[in-house]
């Protein structure tokens, strides 16, 4: 009968514990939101974030919906990834990756900002034209064959990177890339030098570091014809 008393004692007792501690998480005014801590941010306004993770303030910090936050913040056209933990007593941490603009695309609308993965996310501002212009994918191809506009769109950021990579074209003198269904791809460089690029190969931007080692100097405007697989034609303009 002792024993049994003893064990019914300490099932209370853990009892009153366990629903101490939950009240102390819940219940106590001291554990519940605050504020919001934005770390990562650098386009994303903290008011936008803040809005958009909808934390309701004044709720116990334990039942705040983190996940439900980091979607509604992920809605931001600038934020490409989040993640949100809790920061006893009061807050709540809130990490952002911004997109990466790599490219503008040109549209009727106007210019837009691509990112490196070769999503378009946002209306270009005033600070952020110094990128190169990718044109020729217009609105109703965009319309008409989302696949193939976005396949283009890929294809497109993979010249650039080539033109960087293995062409050995400075970042800076990246104007414009313009996709032509009939002829394919042309780089035009700030100077108003042109390379004539082709449907597919990037590796063939190899041969213009081979030029441009060889003497070739694309400071002077050139039309430099790379769209054959076995040859480059070089022009000046």
């Amino acid at each position: 009968m002792v024993r049994r008393l003893r064990i019914a004692a300490a099932i209370l007792g853990s009892s009153v514990l366990l629903g101490g501690a939950v009240w102390a998480l819940v219940g106590s005014p001291w554990l519940r939101y605050q504020h919001l801590e934005v770390a990562g941010n650098t386009r994303a306004p903290v008011a936008h974030l803040r809005h958009l993770a909808n934390l309701p303030e004044g709720q116990a910090l334990v039942l705040l919906d983190l996940d439900g936050a980091v979607a509604g913040v992920r809605r931001h056209p600038w934020v490409a990834s989040a993640e949100a933990r809790r920061s006893f007593p009061n807050a709540v941490v809130l990490t952002v990756t911004e997109r990466r603009p790599v490219a503008l695309l040109q549209q009727s609308g106007g210019l837009y900002l691509v990112d490196d993965t070769g999503t378009v996310f946002a209306r270009a501002g005033a600070d952020d034209l110094d990128h190169p212009v990718l044109t020729g994918l217009d609105g109703a191809l965009a319309d008409a064959e989302p696949e193939l506009a976005r396949k283009v769109l890929r294809t497109s950021l993979d010249w650039l990177t080539a033109a960087q990579a293995q062409g050995g074209v400075p970042e800076h003198e990246l104007s414009e890339l313009r996709f032509d269904a009939e002829t394919g791809y042309t780089l035009y460089l700030r100077n108003g030098g042109e390379v004539l690029l082709g449907f597919t190969g990037q590796e063939r931007v190899a041969r213009l570091s081979m030029l441009t080692s060889r003497g070739l100097d694309l400071a002077v405007p050139h039309r430099v014809d790379l769209a054959s697989d076995r040859l480059a034609v070089v022009t000046p303009l």
